[in-house]
């Protein structure tokens, strides 16, 4: 499939969905540097892994270096006392959600604090952003642990490889994409899925020549 046909729309969300090394992090770069939302931030909360690839994006390890970057394409990076800070982490999305016309990926979502209650100004991007024209994109290996918030306001999913059936079991019941199915994908290969339309397509893989 090629690069230019996973576009999404200018304010819209989409899940990224899979274990690591299956290809989400390429996607999430594509759909990310979008040339028609030329001001994106990325969460990095991994603190172990470092994110590669992203040299169109200025780094950042600290919150007000951050905010007052005049850079159009940002990754914050906490460190792991900044990670476990749950009033921090809702300063950063407060600042994403004052900011409007963003695209924010959220590298992994399972870093989210607040369970099922996730952090007040998150719950704001992903169910007022559009009308401040904030985009928004998640990524998980496990979304049976995340907060259904995070993909039940997505309108695209892109199901890759995932390593345990309980999670599999989720994306099932929210996409109709099969176990089986699932358990049948490589590294690379995904299924897209959209939630407004029904459209679902057969086992896509990402062309990593094309971009």
């Amino acid at each position: 499939m090629d690069w230019e046909s996973l576009r999404i729309g200018r304010n819209d969300r989409a899940a990224l969905i899979g274990s690591t090394g299956c290809g989400k992090t390429t996607l999430a770069r594509h759909l990310v540097e979008d040339d028609r939302k030329p001001y994106s931030v990325v969460y990095d909360p991994k603190i172990s892994d470092n994110i590669s690839g992203w040299e169109a994006h200025e780094f950042h390890d600290d919150l007000y270096e951050l905010q007052t970057s005049k850079s159009r394409r940002l990754i914050f990076r906490p460190d792991i006392y900044e990670s476990a800070d749950a009033r921090l982490q809702d300063e950063f999305f407060l600042w994403v959600y004052a900011n409007k016309h963003r695209r924010i990926y959220i590298d992994e979502a399972y870093a989210i604090h607040g369970g099922t209650n996730p952090a007040f100004h998150l719950q704001a991007i992903l169910s007022r952003g559009r009308e401040r024209g904030i985009s928004a994109i998640v990524a998980t290996q496990r979304p049976r642990r995340i907060p259904i918030l995070l993909l039940s306001e997505s309108e695209h999913f892109y199901i890759f490889r995932l390593n345990h059936n309980s999670d599999r079991a989720v994306v099932y019941d929210i996409t109709g994409v099969t176990v089986d199915e699932q358990f049948g994908l490589r590294n690379y290969e995904f299924i897209y899925y959209n939630c407004l339309t029904g459209e679902r397509s057969g086992v896509l893989t990402l062309d990593l020549n094309a971009r």
